[in-house]
């Protein structure tokens, strides 16, 4: 009697194993084929969320060099590197190292892009689309009045970190590629 009940037994967990078996490989399949796409979904979100974040902090520190500028005295604009400029460029180095965004280091020598107008580069690794315009004697118009004004562009690399995860599935992909993100801040003069 012992035995009959084992053979029941043994036969009753192999089908209940067949069974669980074919679930388990079918929701195993299943995972295999949806995580893929819920992984893009994700770091995806999370790339979105820390480029936004990126242009937010850009965007602040051109304002708040703009700002400074615009009450700054225009005496020492004749000058190959205006003290006035390296002090702007200074301002925005410091916002960036405070933020956090030190992958692109801010060059120390200011190179002319015009009249009364100075850029400066990077030479950090990746960054060669990094750059900083001050332009002080910006003119726009706004009605039937030209407006002096101080301009300031800030131009940084991203690199999205989901490239990598898109190159594992899409070999051929170019997302892993770094993108520019420009802001610009326009202030009227006060001097």
């Amino acid at each position: 009697m012992k035995s009959q009940h084992t053979c029941v037994m043994s036969k009753g967990r192999s089908a209940a194993r067949a069974f669980l078996r074919g679930a388990e490989g079918a929701q195993l399949l299943e995972f295999a084929l949806v995580l893929p796409m819920l992984l893009v979904i994700v770091f995806g979100a999370a790339d979105f969320g820390a480029a936004w974040a990126l242009k937010d902090k850009l965007t602040n520190a051109a304002r708040d060099a703009a700002r400074i500028a615009v009450s700054q005295s225009r005496a020492d604009l004749t000058q190959t590197n205006p003290p006035s400029v390296q002090a702007l460029r200074d301002v925005i180095a410091n916002y960036l190292t405070n933020a956090k965004v030190t992958t692109c280091v801010i060059g120390t020598t200011a190179t002319s892009a015009g009249p009364f107008a100075w850029q400066y580069t990077s030479s950090s690794t990746g960054c060669g689309a990094f750059l900083l315009k001050i332009e002080r004697n910006y003119t726009f118009v706004s009605g039937t009045t030209t407006i002096l004004a101080t301009r300031v562009t800030l131009t940084y690399p991203l690199t999205w970190t989901i490239g990598r995860l898109m190159k594992l599935m899409i070999p051929t992909s170019t997302l892993g590629d770094s993108v520019n993100i420009p802001t610009t801040a326009v202030m009227q003069d006060l001097n």
